[in-house]
């Protein structure tokens, strides 16, 4: 597991998904352990790594959009909620994994779309932000949260998703941003599972005790280090994790409608993330940006 969490943790704070994006697939499809204790084991290495992300990219400077921030943790606490009290018990350990992989998938997906246009324009905050846009925020808030609640990451891709195709937020922006809003929403969910359910299992903290020098060291340096990488490469990493858990997934031979389920969400992700791509496109047109951002960044 301390081999994994680096890989993770360097994954968690250089790009916008969190270590969970690692530890689930690992803990659920080579160690065999159950969606819960992936589940609960990645909200608390989230909890310890992406905090110290957090830390350097406050100490840093390093632009964020905070109102993407507050709205979306607005959404994202119920969502976690309803999704640990409501959701969680509903799903089977083989559909969890399932959803995981077509999840994040549909977000690799997402990404690709944005990275097809290689000179976009951008901002590095929202424009004219109003009241629809907070409720677009506190929905997609909700939405990830719910993912959060099963496969102990979520509302980070969420979030970062509709504020780089909808609201062409910069990636230099929206990278920090998601792994800010990461890490205080970990923070919540492991304190409601250990503190206010209390049902966490001990193999999960057994592993946080040889996993938290780790990922207290291996976070932060991600973000000071990608930092210093061009979008695409990253972009590049993401595609190939997504891939190799897809892979992992079909090697273990799920149900056929479980496969099916995958290639549907999966459609219905790049059919949703190109409409708002397109809606995207045309609010950077109405809108005159006060703050534009440039593509161009260190290799």
């Amino acid at each position: 597991m301390p081999v994994t969490t680096i890989l993770g943790a360097i994954v968690a704070g250089m790009t916008s998904e969190g270590g969970g994006a690692v530890a689930f697939p690992v803990m659920t499809f080579v160690l065999h352990l159950s969606p819960q204790t992936a589940r609960d084991f990645s909200l608390m290495i989230q909890t310890v790594g992406m905090s110290m992300a957090l830390f350097v990219i406050i100490f840093m400077r390093i632009q964020i959009e905070w109102r993407a921030i507050i709205f979306g943790t607005i959404g994202a606490i119920p969502g976690a909620v309803v999704g640990f009290h409501c959701l969680d018990d509903l799903l089977t350990a083989p559909a969890k994994k399932m959803a995981f992989v077509s999840i994040w998938s549909a977000f690799a997906v997402s990404l690709w779309i944005l990275n097809r246009e290689r000179k976009r324009t951008t901002v590095l905050i929202i424009q004219r932000f109003n009241w629809w846009k907070a409720l677009v925020l506190v929905f997609t808030g909700f939405i990830g949260g719910i993912f959060t609640s099963f496969a102990g990451s979520g509302v980070d891709i969420c979030i970062f998703s509709t504020i780089t195709l909808l609201f062409s937020v910069s990636e230099k922006t929206a990278t920090p941003t998601t792994i800010v809003i990461m890490a205080l929403n970990s923070q919540f969910c492991l304190y409601w599972r250990a503190v206010i359910m209390g049902d966490v299992d001990q193999l999960a903290w057994d592993y946080l005790k040889v996993c938290v020098p780790v990922a207290a060291t291996f976070a932060p340096l991600g973000s000071f280090v990608g930092s210093h990488f061009h979008r695409q490469t990253l972009a590049f990493l993401v595609y190939i994790l997504e891939t190799v858990a897809f892979v992992g997934f079909l090697f273990t031979r799920p149900a056929w409608h479980l496969v099916v389920a995958s290639f549907l969400i999966i459609g219905f992700g790049f059919l949703f993330f190109s409409a708002i791509s397109r809606v995207g496109k045309k609010l950077i047109v109405c809108n005159t940006p006060a703050t534009p951002a440039t593509d161009e960044q260190k290799i």
